[in-house]
């Protein structure tokens, strides 16, 4: 079987987690996400925290340090399962472009990744994601500013077709939809494009 590489993107609050977790388990595959839980993707957590300042290009090469830990593991994962990943290579091309780092350097840095069968990508509307987040811990991208411009630079990164899945892109707006509504939406649109 020619098992699938499925990515979720979206600003915080977009139901990212949730919807990855619950297609994973519908597809009995792999739930995987990014930055991962090893070495280098613990120091870029305590950066995104605010507890450790990097420079930009810094930031940008410790997530492809990550990945380029992480892309060799998902490849093993696709030999007997569906992989589903929580975020990849186009939250690099999108956080580290908004913060001043050049796409073609991002985008070289990062190589090394494979390219995923398709991009699920869920958009919420700015006040709703705020909402969704309530009174947890925020990261240093998610305020209103900065979460409309990475609204406005996923966009951008999806018309350009900037490593284009196989398959293309699924974009799914949440913001007034049940998760089941939205679980359900992404099962129909993956069977429409053959992958399921």
């Amino acid at each position: 079987m020619n098992y699938k590489f499925i990515v979720f993107e979206g600003i915080d609050g977009s139901g990212k987690t949730t919807q990855s977790k619950m297609l994973s388990n519908k597809i009995k595959g792999v739930y995987t996400y990014e930055p991962t839980e090893g070495d280098i993707g613990k120091v870029i957590r305590g950066a995104l925290s605010g507890k450790r300042a990097y420079r930009k290009e810094t930031l940008a090469l410790l997530f492809a340090a990550d990945r380029m830990e992480h892309v060799p593991i998902i490849k093993e994962m696709l030999k007997n399962k569906h992989v589903v990943c929580d975020r990849y290579l186009y939250s690099s091309m999108v956080y580290q472009s908004i913060q001043g780092v050049e796409l073609d350097f991002i985008i070289n840095i990062n190589k090394f990744s494979i390219r995923p069968d398709v991009l699920i990508f869920l958009d919420v509307d700015i006040e709703e994601s705020i909402n969704r987040m309530g009174k947890r811990d925020k990261e240093i991208f998610e305020n209103r500013e900065m979460l409309e411009l990475v609204s406005k630079k996923y966009y951008e990164i999806i018309k350009n077709k900037v490593f284009e899945p196989k398959y293309g892109y699924i974009i799914i707006d949440t913001s007034k939809k049940t998760i089941e509504d939205v679980h359900n939406e992404i099962i129909e649109n993956l069977r429409d494009k053959g992958i399921l």
